[in-house]
């Protein structure tokens, strides 16, 4: 009797440890690490430069100095985007604080924390104009939490297609240049080109 109530408690451990942030470790290596860098900038990508000149219509309009607008991820939570909208940003670029409230766009993941990001439209990462393109660098920290449970680390731009920011599933191409680091490792882009999934992460 004494070895079964030692098993259920033991048990019990087990599973609420596993209900407590037990979620895999992101997987893919540097593929990985910039599949998720890519599906947290889909939230500021999506609305790519309508959603600055909002805010600075918006700032215009009351005068404030910086303003914020939320917007709803794919799937559940919200991204809070400040503009500082005495910073004159040039023709196509915004720059924000982005703010990650258990922002998840696959459903099985929430990102939560603050990125600076900055959004660059109609040019790839060498300045050159590219009709139907932008990149977006961001600097900053996100955990996520749900079926992966890690975090990135990003100092990175990535360079797309406008189109690549609502996809679900499929293949994306990105161009990646700078730094992300997981719970795994430390991963050094380049100017890389990338092919990699929208959708799901990969565990380890």
């Amino acid at each position: 009797m004494t070895r079964m109530i030692r098993l259920l408690a033991v048990s019990a451990v087990a599973l609420g440890l596993t209900a407590c942030g037990g979620g895999a470790k992101l997987g893919g290596d540097k593929e990985g690490a910039a599949q998720a860098a890519f599906q947290a900038s889909q939230p500021a990508g999506r609305g790519h430069t309508k959603s600055g000149q909002a805010l600075i219509d918006q700032a215009l309009a009351s005068g404030a100095v910086s303003i914020t607008l939320s917007a709803d991820c794919a799937e559940s939570g919200k991204v809070h985007l400040t503009l500082d909208a005495g910073a004159a940003p040039k023709l196509g670029t915004f720059s924000y604080v982005v703010r990650y409230d258990a922002c998840s766009e696959d459903g099985e993941n929430e990102y939560t924390g603050e990125v600076t990001t900055t959004v660059v439209a109609g040019f790839d990462l060498d300045g050159n104009i590219k009709i139907g393109g932008f990149y977006i660098a961001m600097k900053g920290k996100l955990t996520i939490e749900g079926e992966i449970s890690d975090f990135i680390e990003t100092d990175v731009r990535l360079g797309m297609e406008i189109a690549a920011t609502s996809k679900r599933s499929g293949s994306v191409q990105l161009v990646v240049d700078g730094t992300i680091k997981t719970s795994t490792g430390s991963f050094t882009y380049s100017k890389e080109v990338l092919v990699t999934a929208a959708g799901r992460l990969p565990r380890a």
